[in-house]
Parts: structure tokens; sequence; C-alpha cells
């Protein structure tokens, strides 16, 4: 299996840790999990192969998490997400196929630096998401979504605009980005990016972010809404100096 997957055993309880501790974040937070561990998997093995394997990965890690928030999801927001955002999915992925991996790492970094001035510019005008604000939203989330792994910390502000608590917002985004990761590893697999190394490697991991998610889903019972969006403010900054990190080295 090791030499198959072109890793040392090192390499590997690495991964095999970091898909558990991810799976346990993307569990009780919704986000966040996935690009940490993308952002592990960069280290390791290179920006360019870590997102299509987690592509494949966040299959397993997205479906978990539908199960397990099935009855919290809102899916007419889900309908609306996925009507305008898929086409530019594709766009994005198409995109995506011949960046240098640098402007990849600057792309999630920017991403990630411009969520603070949405996310508090809605908060602060008091922006209730309506069914054209969130077709807008929905349009841009698809071009970043095609680019980068964790593009719902740009959509998750216009999701929490339409009213929805933090369980509906983990339901709700979960059935969205599974859909998208779908879509991705379709159109990845139809180019050279995608592999059977690369796709056996995010089976594992998605595999392994199962009972993670589950536990993630346990502790977030117990967190209050405001803990959970200060939580989500600090990871985006860590993930900000991650990527930038990536960029310049």
């Amino acid at each position: 299996m090791l030499e198959f997957l072109e890793i040392s055993s090192a390499t590997f309880w690495l991964i095999v840790a970091g898909a558990f501790l991810t799976g346990v974040l993307h569990g009780a937070t919704g986000m966040a999990g996935g690009i940490a561990m993308t952002a592990i998997l960069s280290h390791l093995m290179g920006i360019k192969v870590a997102i299509p394997a987690m592509s494949c990965a966040l299959i397993f890690s997205h479906a978990s998490r539908v199960v397990f928030y099935w009855q919290n999801t809102d899916l007419e927001i889900v309908k609306r997400v996925l009507m305008f955002g898929v086409p530019m999915i594709v766009v994005g992925v198409l995109v995506f196929t011949v960046l240098d991996p640098k402007i990849v790492a600057i792309v999630f970094a920017g991403v990630l630096v411009l969520i603070f001035p949405v996310k508090y510019w809605a908060r602060n005008k008091r922006i209730k998401t309506g069914p054209k604000l969130l077709a807008v939203a929905s349009s841009i989330w698809g071009i970043l979504a095609g680019n980068v792994i964790g593009p719902g910390f740009f959509l998750a502000p216009f999701l929490l605009g339409t009213g929805m608590n933090r369980l509906t917002f983990v339901g709700t985004l979960a059935t969205i980005t599974l859909a998208m990761n779908i879509i991705k590893l379709a159109i990845f697999g139809a180019t050279d990016l995608m592999n059977l190394r690369l796709f056996t490697l995010g089976v594992l991991i998605g595999v392994i972010t199962i009972p993670g998610n589950w536990l993630g889903k346990e502790i977030l019972k117990r967190m209050s809404d405001d803990v959970h969006s200060l939580f989500l403010d600090g990871l985006i900054v860590v993930m900000i100096v991650n990527f930038v990190y990536l960029a310049t080295n």
C-alpha cells in the first residue's frame, strides 16, 4: 500500500492522524476540516496533489455529515445555491488545471482574507439573505469552489443571513458541498490531475474522517452559536498564515 501511494510509513500515519482530527473539526464547525487537511497534504505532498485527492476524500466526509444532520438541512436553500453555483464550479475547475501551485496558494489566502470584511459587513448591516443575494453569492462561490478547498467560508455569511442556526447551517452546507465535490471529482477524473494513486489516497482519508465527523457532531451539540462563530474566525487566521507560507516558500 505504501509503495503504491509513494509515501513513507511516517507520512502515512501523519495523514491518518490528520484525517481523523480534521474530521472532528469538520463535524464540529461544518467547515475548516477540508481546508485544514488540504494544508497538511500540501506540506507533505504538494498543493496540486492535495486538491484532487481532497475532492475525493471530502465526498466521504460530507456524505457522513449529510446523514448526521439530515433532519436539520434546509433543502430549499440547497437547491438555490446549486442552481446558480454548479455551472460556475465547472469554470473554476478548468481554470485550476492550468494554474501554478504558488498561484493556487495565493488564491486560497486571498479568499480567506476576504472572508472577514464580507462576514462583518453582512453582520453590521444586518443583511438578510434573500433569493437574489443568495443567487449572486452562489455564483461567486461556484467559481471559488472549482479552484480551492474550503469556499464554504465565503458562502457561510450568506447562508447564516437566511436566519438558520448552527445545526441547520452545518447540514445545509454539507449537502451543498457534497454535490460540489462529486462534480469536481468527475471533472478532475477527465484530466491528468487525477489518477488511481490519488483516488486511493482520497478514499483512505475520506473513510478515516467519518468517525471524526461523528465525534465533531457531539461537540457541536454542546457549543453555542457565538462560540461556533469565534472558533471559525480563529481557524481562518491560522489558514491564512499557512497558505501565505506555502505561496512564499
